[in-house]
Order: structure tokens, then sequence, then C-alpha cells
């Protein structure tokens, strides 16, 4: 996933039909937009002030404390609400993310408008069993004593978002820091900012006024936010800028979670149910026109099956609909930026200097920010689209000679997101999963677990740092908090003062954990010994 700084690394020209203007530019304090349909102008957005972004700081936090004083269940109860009223008006955020990411309907409605009450009632199961948690003590070494975890919140957790997913990409993150009492402080992406405001708006129809702000601008603006006196950050981006937010966190002792990236890749084994093989990763490679950090860029596949492999994705994709048209009848989506375009481009014209053969597309189209579905055979580890993540809808199809070979191929990426085995052995792949290092492997489907709070999401190497999902990302937003209760009316037989009673009593405890009980007769008569001489030092 990309924040607004976006993928433009060297990338060539423009591609072909698509003009010279800029897709966005921060001008006169305002954000300057055009749809990736058609590069028609979008209306303007200001720019949020250093000035502005530590008073929404502020606002949040005032806000915070009064939320964070309600009982966990009437926070997931007005979250419930709002998603409920997300989804009464989800048709407000189909048209918002189609003028702004250039999103098919389908595509929106299934992946940014669908999602909201799942997600809060996700949510709400994995954090009810976290935010209060009981601990089992051992009553023999701890005697008449009880204890709890509970998670309190940060404070004020900033968001800096991708344009992506401008509202699906914040689920894992804002849901989360709202439920657990948090205020939150939301940079969207300058390309979309209007559809991750549309969120917000709907939050705050059922949560206190000012819990959740949102500030707008670019790059400088996310840095102001990190100064502004955040509790967490929540970041998603580019390698490049997410090693910065991470350093500037550390500096400033701000707990951090960072998602840089993947260039996910599909393992194709021979005995794999090619059918849905096919289906399966043609979806998750061209979703979103593949502009999402779990999509499958790669494919490895085996052999012995990969002329058939390569026939049928490549007859498959040439049928799809790209381009000019009704939008209704489109399957594949523009790009939503222009640098990003230029960077496919890039990476297929890399990949065909360097020998891969285009088996289809291969080509912008239309008058908008489209480009051809391209499934590119013959791919080496030294291309760009093997190497590095191009975020567009291009498969580079890399034959292997088996499993071993795929692995191998896979822990040596720079990227170690997720991963996917298609075989109809089940068995033998949960064996292979074992051996990717990476962070999520799914086998016969792929990124699944991206949308379900209870599993985690994170990855390794240049990835990032940090876990979406499940109690274990919960550390981001709220600290720990240990409380004991001891019920005991008798002083602890190892308190001052001390005598040679204190050591044998310690001696004998020692002897007994490792199984020498031969003086555990003297413990009663050490413990009544014990009492009787702190009490009487007390003054008993």
């Amino acid at each position: 996933m990309e924040t607004s700084e976006g993928k433009s690394n060297g990338a060539t020209g423009p591609a072909e039909a698509v003009t010279e203007r800029p897709q966005t530019v921060v001008r006169d304090g305002a954000i300057h937009r055009v749809c990736p349909l058609d590069l028609s102008p979008l209306p303007p957005v200001p720019v949020t002030s250093p000035d502005e972004v530590r008073e929404a700081v502020e606002r949040s936090r005032r806000a915070a404390r009064v939320w964070s004083s309600q009982p966990h269940a009437e926070r997931v109860a007005a979250l419930k609400r709002a998603a409920k009223t997300m989804l009464e008006r989800r048709s407000e955020i189909l048209e918002l993310v189609k003028r702004e990411a250039g999103k098919l309907d389908v595509d929106a409605l299934f992946t940014e408008a669908l999602g909201p009450l799942d997600a809060v009632g996700g949510w709400a199961r994995v954090t009810s069993r976290a935010v209060r948690r009981k601990v089992r003590l051992n009553p023999i070494s701890f005697p008449k004593k009880r204890a709890r975890i509970d998670l309190v919140p940060r404070g004020v957790v900033g968001i800096i978002a991708p344009w992506n997913y401008p509202v699906a990409g914040l689920y894992r993150s804002l849901i989360p820091a709202l439920m657990t009492g948090n205020g939150v402080v939301l940079k969207p992406s300058e390309f979309t900012p209007k559809s991750s405001q549309w969120l917000a708006d709907m939050l705050a129809t059922e949560l206190p006024e000012g819990l959740v702000q949102v500030v707008h601008g670019a790059g400088d603006v996310g840095q102001a936010l990190l100064e502004a006196g955040i509790d967490a950050c929540v970041f998603t981006g580019s390698c490049a800028t997410g090693v910065k937010v991470r350093v500037r966190c550390a500096e400033l002792g701000i707990p951090a979670s960072v998602e840089m990236g993947g260039n996910d890749p599909a393992i194709v084994l021979a005995d794999c149910d090619l059918d849905r093989t096919l289906a399966g990763i043609t979806h998750w490679a061209l979703h979103n026109a593949g502009q999402a950090c779990g999509a499958v860029e790669l494919v490895y596949v085996d052999q012995r099956i990969a002329d058939t492999f390569v026939k049928r994705i490549g007859d498959a994709w040439r049928a799809l609909r790209v381009g000019d048209g009704d939008f209704a009848e489109v399957d594949v989506s523009p790009l939503t930026t222009r640098p990003q375009l230029e960077l496919v481009e890039r990476h297929v014209a890399d990949a065909v200097e360097r020998g891969a053969t285009v088996v289809c597309g291969g080509r912008a189209l239309g008058v908008g920010l489209f480009y051809a579905p391209t499934v590119l055979d013959h791919c080496t580890d030294e291309m760009l689209v093997v190497k590095d993540e191009t975020f567009g809808p291009v498969l580079a199809i890399v034959r292997v000679d088996g499993a071993a070979d795929a692995i191998k191929r896979v822990n040596a990426s720079r990227y170690g997101l997720g991963a996917s085995i298609w075989t109809k052995d089940t068995a033998r792949a949960e064996r292979l999963a074992e051996r990717l290092d990476v962070g999520v492997v799914d086998v016969n489907n792929h990124a699944m677990t991206g949308a379900i709070p209870d599993l985690p999401w994170s990855g390794v190497r240049d990835t990032g740092f940090g876990i979406a999902n499940s109690e274990l990302s919960l550390t981001t937003f709220c600290r720990p908090k240990s409380l004991l209760i001891d019920e005991n009316a008798q002083p602890e037989p190892f308190w001052m003062p001390f005598d040679a009673s204190t050591y044998e009593l310690g001696d004998i405890l020692a002897d007994a954990q490792i199984a020498r009980i031969g003086r555990a007769w003297r413990l009663p008569i050490l413990l009544q010994k014990r009492m009787k001489r702190i009490k009487s030092f007390f003054g008993r």
C-alpha cells in the first residue's frame, strides 16, 4: 500500500494517450486533483496548516478523555450504529472512490462499503477479550492473590493513510484505536481526501464531538502530525517514507506500526486445481488494478504445467474489459495516480528489455489512467517486476523446478508480506507454509487474512515493522497495566525483619522445586515462627 508520496522512482515518460496534466498538485493552500477515469479536475481541498494540526490533536485528546471513560460495551455499540449508517449511505462512498480512486462500483462495494459492520463486530470480539484479562496465578506460590491486565488507551493515535483503500484500509487501525478508547487524527492521502473524510464524518454521527479529526495535505502535513504530540502512529506507505516515519517516532518515543509494501507471490504446484487457481490468481492480481500490498504480483509456477497455465491465463486476461466504454461493464479499473501508471510502464519495459515475453497487455488504454491486464512470461530475478513492487495490473511468471525452488526464491525477496500455495494436497501445503519466511500464508486463496480482525497481518524485511489485526496489534493503541489484589490477612513470610528462619524457609522451598522434600516437614514450623517474628517486630 502506498500513501500520498507515491511510488515514482525515476519512471519513464507518460503512457500513450495520457496527457501531461499533473495527477495532484498542492499549491495555493489547496490540493488539486484529477479523476483517474477521464483526467477531469476534482474540487480542490484546503491544506491543513501545522498550527491547525496541533489544534486537531488537542481537540481529539479532550474528546478522548470522555470517550475512554465510557464502558467498552458502550463504545462498541456506538461504533456499530455508525457502521450501520455507513451501510445505509453506501452509495455515497461508491461515488466518491469512483471519482477519486477510479474504483469499479463492484470493487468498491465489496472492499470499501460492505465491511464496516463486520469489522466492528470482529474488533469487538478481539478487544473484549483483551482489554481486561484475568491472569491465573499459582495458588501455592501466590496464595489468596488474584491479578489482571488492563489495556489502557495511549491517548491520540495519528494515522497516515494510503490512497489505494481510502476507507477499508482504515478499518484495521481506526476501529481498534477508537474501540480501545483513543482519539484519532487521520491524515488521508492527498489523492483520496474526500473518501477518507467521509468515513470520519460517518463516525462523527455517533461519537463524541472532536474525537476523530482529519488533516489534509502532502508529506509535510504527515510530518507535522508526528510532531504535534500524538501518542502512537500507524503508517502505511512506501519503504523510503516508512523508514523515516519509524526513525522519527523512535526519536519522539512514539509507538509506531509501519507497513511499507509487498510483492506477493503465488506458488502454483503441478497438482493444483487449475480452474480455481486461475480464477483466484486473476482476482487477487487485478482487483483494484493490482494496487494492493497483498496483491499477487508474481507466480512461481511448476514448469511441468507452465505452458498450460500461461496459455489459459493469457486467454482469460485478453477477454477482460478495460478502458473506454460503460464503466459498469469494465472488469479492471484504472490506476489511481499518474506516477503509478508510469511506474507500471517502467517495470514492463524493463522486463521486456531483459527477455520477458508479453503474453497479453503491456500498454496503456483509453483517455484515463487505464492499463491493460498484463501477463509477462519467462521472468527472471533481476527484472524489476520480480524484485520490486509494481502495484499495478501486471503478473510476472517465473517458471520453477518444483516447490523447493519456489520457496527459495520467495525467501530471498526483499519483501515478506504474504504468499499463497495452490495445490490439492493441503497437508503438504501446510508443511511448505512453515518454510516460507513471510507474515501471511494462504492455501488455495490469497490475502484473505487482511479482512479478518482475529488474524495478524504483518511481514518481514522491507514489508515493514509492526502488526495489524488481532490482539497482537493492540499494543500500538494501548499500554498494558497490571493489577494484583491480595486478600491475605497475614504478612508474607519472606518480609522483614530477617533472621535465620527466613533463609531456611527459602532454602527448603528451593529444594521442593527440584523434588527434594526431605525437610518439607519443617515448613509449618518455619511459617509459624516467621509470622510470630514479624508481628512482634511491629508491636503485636
